[in-house]
């Protein structure tokens, strides 16, 4: 049953882009319908929620489009684009610290927006805590500073260039 859905979607899709068109003079919110097609492929898989957040840009750009020319709602529609760190935060892999402080913030300046006039801009700016915090208390692997005492394979070839040119190949004539 779920091959009939997918292979009957772009005809679904076609039906309500007429419609939408004809019957709501809503040609713009009627494009949106043909992104359907890929999304039915996927929400109809095995793997539900893996697919479904690997197709979260998708389905954020789709409601965004109907808030947007069906509702006239581009704002606060845009809202809706928080949903692709969010599910990615909690579908994708295992929570640890860093997610949950990206997930905070993005659902604080969620909440802080829709309940305090006039924050969404400049409280945008929040964002740049979470790399801030991450760095300062969770620093990754990849961020050591360079050390020419270390014992990795970078210093060694450092070390094996300094040696070389000390002072050997300084007088050639």
């Amino acid at each position: 049953m779920k091959e009939r859905i997918v292979a009957a979607t772009p005809l679904i899709s076609l039906l309500l882009f007429l419609f939408s068109g004809f019957v709501l003079e809503s040609w713009g919110m009627g494009v949106s319908f043909f992104l359907l097609i890929p999304l039915s492929f996927i929400l109809l898989s095995k793997n539900y929620l893996q697919k479904l957040n690997q197709m979260m840009p998708l389905l954020a750009l789709l409601v965004f489009l109907w808030l947007h020319f069906g509702a006239d709602l581009a704002h606060p529609g845009w809202i809706v684009f928080f949903a692709i760190p969010i599910s990615d935060t909690l579908i994708g892999g295992k929570l640890n610290v860093k997610k949950i402080i990206t997930l905070t913030i993005t659902l604080s300046y969620i909440v802080l927006g829709l309940t305090i006039e006039g924050f969404w801009h400049p409280g945008w700016l929040i964002f740049l805590l979470i790399p801030i915090i991450n760095i300062l208390f969770f620093p990754s692997q990849s961020m050591r500073f360079y050390s020419k005492h270390s014992n990795t394979f970078k210093s060694k070839i450092y070390q094996y260039a300094k040696n070389e040119t000390d002072g050997e190949f300084e007088d050639i004539d």
